[in-house]
C-alpha cells in the first residue's frame, strides 16, 4: 500500500479554514444562566433609561463602557458620538431636554452569547421639556449593543431614531 504524506502547511490551512468556518457560522446563544444574567442587566438598562427621560442620566451613564470604541446615535439626531469622552457629555445633555418622562418598551428581538448581546425594541416616551408644561411624545426604534467586560455587562452602542412613516409600498403589499 502506498503511503501519502500530507504536508504540514496543508494541514495548517485546512485547520484555519475549519476554524474560520465555525466562527462564521456564529456561536450558539448563551445558556439559561448567562441569559438570565443578561436579562437582569437589561432590566437595569431599561430602568436607567426611564430615569434619563425624567431628566436624570446618571444611572444610565453608570452602565456604559468607558471604552474609546463606544458609540451613540441618539434620537435627537446629529452625527453621533464616538468614545466615552463624547458619549458621556451627550448623556448629560439629555437633562436639558427631558423631564417627568415615562417609558414603555416593546422588545422585538434580542441575542446574547458569551460576551456580546443586543436588543432591538420600540420605545414610547411621554415627557416634558424642562420649563414647559405641554407633554411631548416620542415613538422610537432603538438598537442596543452590549459587551461583557471585566466588571460585567456594559453598553457599547445605542442607535435610536424617531419612527417615521413607512416609505415605499404599503405594509402587506408587494
Amino acid at each position: 500500500m502506498k503511503r501519502t504524506h500530507i504536508r504540514p502547511g496543508i494541514v495548517f490551512v485546512v485547520c484555519c479554514l475549519a476554524a474560520l468556518l465555525s466562527v462564521s457560522l456564529g456561536s450558539p446563544q448563551a445558556g439559561a444562566q448567562e441569559r438570565a444574567e443578561f436579562d437582569a442587566f437589561f432590566d437595569k438598562v431599561t430602568k436607567a433609561e426611564a430615569e434619563l427621560f425624567r431628566g436624570r442620566p446618571e444611572s444610565l451613564k453608570a452602565l456604559w463602557s468607558r471604552s474609546s470604541d463606544v458609540t451613540l446615535f441618539g434620537v435627537s439626531g446629529g452625527s453621533g458620538e464616538h468614545g466615552w469622552e463624547q458619549v458621556g457629555p451627550r448623556l448629560d445633555w439629555t437633562n436639558t431636554q427631558y423631564s417627568d418622562g415615562t417609558l414603555t418598551v416593546e422588545r422585538i428581538a434580542s441575542y446574547v452569547d458569551e460576551n456580546l448581546g443586543y436588543v432591538v425594541q420600540r420605545e414610547k416616551v411621554r415627557f416634558k421639556v424642562p420649563g414647559h408644561t405641554q407633554e411631548s411624545i416620542l415613538d422610537i426604534r432603538a438598537t442596543w449593543i452590549f459587551r461583557r467586560e471585566r466588571d460585567g455587562w456594559r453598553i457599547i452602542h445605542r442607535h435610536a431614531d424617531s419612527q417615521m412613516k413607512r416609505q415605499g409600498p404599503a405594509e402587506g403589499k408587494k
